[in-house]
């Protein structure tokens, strides 16, 4: 399933208020996105947050948070979704921690209006009204018989992940107890420090075949490895971790004598072939990529990820401010965020095309495009 586009405004009114948006130039008033994202713009332009919107709608669908949990508790939030030839388009508005509207729609037809208090039931083909707890989502009924519909929501929700590759994604954590990790449950990639755990199970589900694929990804950005495993530590006796063997070592590398930008890439590259070969239909957001990674790296990173992911039912949502980075990913690729006072204003090829299109006669580099702000005014500001 797609996140094909999202609106969001919290605090509305409110001088706090703030917005997601795109672009002004074609009307939209929602970000749309495609399978594969690379979200680039300033500091402080939302980026992160952005993200941190789209994990935080996620968690809410997967009941692993309640409105009242939220930090802003008073929001909107507005998903279309694609799943199949199914169009779902998702509401819910939050005041105070409490839910006031939430609608559900799919293919048009109506199945959940919180305020009118109607709700689709599959035995009798039609609505009967219902009330539930102001601090729940109607979702969290999940009649799997009765609201069959209500399950892909859930999943999209459980299954999306958030990988801040900035962080530690796991280095510094080991497991106590191999013996101890369920080897044939599905891993929960929400869980992002827990690397160790999805790597056994990959192992034991998929085999070689899940381990060459990781082995043969970090050859692929010139990390030369022809061994990957999980062992107790070196040194000292604190548990489990990874280790590689790297090609032009003698001894295994211990997961905390990797640099940061080694471990990082591993961690990624572990759960994202362990989410390709389980086939789940899921959403990676990953925050800075290519972080504590060279050029060359980093930019092979993410040729590796948008090769992977194209044709499966993966997709990646990826941010950055690096500009050279920026310079060697297509454009097509893009959403530029700028910031306007209390908004942050998506620009892509989906919502502004002609502008993606011109730019390509300027003979430019891609940062360029972003670096002049042509993302925002096209030609009309680059002949002045």
């Amino acid at each position: 399933m797609i996140l094909k586009s999202l609106k969001y405004c919290r605090n509305k009114g409110d001088k706090n208020e703030w917005r997601i948006e795109g672009s002004p130039a074609y009307g939209e008033s929602e970000l749309t996105l495609n399978q594969i994202n690379l979200v680039v713009g300033r500091n402080a332009s939302g980026k992160t947050r952005t993200l941190d919107i789209i994990h935080q709608i996620a968690d809410l669908l997967a009941g692993e948070v309640k409105p009242s949990d939220l930090i802003y508790g008073t929001s909107a939030y507005e998903l279309l979704l694609e799943n199949d030839s199914d169009e779902i388009n998702y509401l819910v508005d939050f005041k105070n921690g409490k839910v006031i509207q939430e609608i559900l729609r799919i293919n048009a037809t109506e199945k959940l209006n919180r305020a009118k208090g109607t709700l689709f039931y599959e035995e009798i083909g039609g609505n009967l009204s219902f009330k539930t707890d102001d601090d729940s989502l109607a979702l969290s009924r999940r009649d799997s018989k009765q609201q069959p519909f209500f399950e892909s929501l859930y999943v999209w929700g459980k299954n999306l992940t958030h990988y801040h590759f900035g962080g530690q994604l796991g280095q510094n954590i080991f497991l106590r107890d191999m013996n101890k990790v369920e080897k044939e449950t599905l891993a929960d990639l929400k869980k992002e420090d827990r690397v160790n755990e999805v790597f056994i199970k990959g192992i034991h589900q998929f085999g070689d075949d899940f381990k060459n694929a990781v082995i043969n990804d970090m050859k692929e950005i010139d990390y030369p490895t022809y061994r990957i495993n999980v062992e107790s530590a070196k040194y000292l006796p604190i548990g489990f971790g990874l280790n590689i063997q790297e090609a032009d070592l003698d001894d295994v590398t211990d997961q905390r004598e990797m640099s940061q930008g080694m471990f990082r890439a591993l961690s990624l590259l572990i759960q994202l072939n362990y989410s390709l070969l389980a086939d789940i239909a899921s959403c990676i957001l990953i925050d800075d990529i290519g972080e504590g990674l060279d050029y060359e790296r980093s930019k092979g990173l993410i040729d590796l990820i948008i090769g992977k992911v194209k044709d499966s039912p993966v997709q990646v949502i990826m941010a950055s401010n690096d500009q050279f980075v920026m310079d060697k990913i297509p454009l097509e690729y893009w959403s530029v965020i700028q910031r306007i006072r209390n908004r942050s204003v998506f620009y892509n090829y989906t919502n502004a095309k002609q502008t993606f299109d011109d730019f390509l006669f300027t003979g430019l580099n891609n940062f360029d495009f972003f670096a002049t702000e042509f993302f925002a005014h096209g030609f009309e500001d680059y002949v002045k």
